[in-house]
């Protein structure tokens, strides 16, 4: 029988080893003067959140999270340490409390909004301990619950995926339903100031799940979401992904004694390769069709993420991590629909999909999200949560 999630945290709370490495590269500023209002008791959960969505805007390092953070399209399901350690039913109410912020995220997202998903769980006790298999655990164990399967296994892609739906056309006149498939990844505190910086986050652990062909399908301009993704905003996507990698950390060359940093890193273009980047771009010189990592960017628990050096002597080099997802329909069909143009969904999919809302969320009714709604979801998600906890 598994260990529970609030077991794992008292466990490395009060059995975990210090992490040496803060004696002398002490966290970077943006994520210390985060943690110091996450971990504030004076302050509430929305100050915490807000908080929190002000660094996604300028911390984070991919150029999609950023732009979804500063239109407030990303839908957080903030999960403080002390509200785990009390949860009666354990681990089946924590796996519920992330159903609930789930659903209520795709409810919004079949709107257009909230293109982009994470689940923060924060602990001042756990941002203290070194990278190893206590945190591993910790992050297998809360992705298992997020994804609702039994097992995730290091190093591996899960071939179940989080999908996400959009309703097309316009509020007067619905179009058809598409869904896009998302898979997560896993940040954690750790990883600030070591080669896996750009796997960073404030407060403890982060997992997102960003729907990125759903994030660029309902932002193109016009009255009605359209069904068909043009070719140019798909080559915008590539530009945005490729100019992700080109300003990773380290690429600064301001970074000094990490080998493995940048840890991820675009490739020259080969002879005879096309790139559908404009040829003046600085990106024209790289390929378009893969980059290089020291660890795999599709695998939920990179299991070299875990080690408490900061640039280990020797690490695995993924050579073809792809970019034909975004703009390929030959190259890479089958991602390219899942991930970037959506198939068709039935109302019967959104439904289900949506089991526990509301009758304020139903969806098949078409809403305006506004600051008033916002409120109301945020008061039914807590009003969910205090009925999980030991007084």
């Amino acid at each position: 029988m598994k260990p529970q999630l609030a077991e794992m945290l008292l466990d490395i709370k009060f059995h975990g080893a210090p992490d040496q490495f803060r004696r002398n590269h002490p966290f970077s500023e943006d994520i210390a003067s985060t943690q110091a209002i996450l971990f504030n008791p004076r302050y509430d959960k929305w100050k915490k959140l807000s908080a929190y969505r002000r660094w996604l805007a300028a911390g984070q390092p991919c150029l999609f999270g950023k732009a979804a953070a500063k239109s407030k399209s990303v839908f957080v399901c903030l999960l403080e340490e002390h509200e785990v350690l009390r949860m009666k039913r354990g681990d089946e109410d924590l796996r519920e409390t992330i159903k609930d912020h789930r659903q209520a995220w795709k409810r919004c997202a079949l709107e257009g909004s909230y293109s982009s998903f994470l689940v923060l769980l924060t602990s001042r006790s756990l941002v203290e301990k070194e990278p190893g298999d206590k945190l591993k655990e910790i992050c297998r164990r809360l992705l298992e619950l997020y994804m609702d399967v039994a097992s995730i296994d290091d190093d591996t892609i899960v071939p179940q995926r989080e999908y996400v739906f959009l309703r097309t056309g316009s509020k007067e006149s619905p179009g058809n339903i598409l869904k896009f498939a998302t898979l997560p990844n896993v940040f954690c505190a750790q990883g600030d100031g070591r080669w896996w910086h750009d796997h960073r986050t404030p407060g403890g652990i982060m997992i997102t799940s960003n729907a990125l062909g759903h994030f660029v399908l309902s932002r193109i301009p016009g009255s009605e979401v359209k069904e068909e993704m043009p070719e140019k905003d798909k080559i915008h996507a590539l530009d945005n992904a490729m100019r992700t990698i080109f300003n990773a950390y380290g690429n600064d060359k301001k970074r000094r004694g990490l080998s493995h940093c940048p840890a991820t890193q675009l490739v020259p273009i080969k002879a005879g390769e096309t790139s559908p980047i404009r040829a003046g771009s600085e990106l024209s010189k790289y390929s378009p069709n893969h980059y290089h990592g020291f660890f795999h960017t599709d695998h939920l628990i990179p299991s070299v993420f875990f080690n408490k050096d900061r640039d280990p002597k020797e690490l695995e080099s993924y050579e073809d991590l792809s970019f034909k997802y975004i703009f390929d329909s030959a190259g890479d069909p089958v991602d390219h629909l899942e991930l970037m143009t959506g198939t068709r969904a039935t109302p019967f999919e959104v439904k289900q999909a949506m089991d526990r809302l509301p009758d304020f969320l139903d969806p098949d009714v078409p809403l305006s999200l506004n600051s008033k709604l916002d409120g109301r979801i945020g008061r039914w998600l807590s009003d969910r949560l205090v009925q999980r906890l030991e007084i």
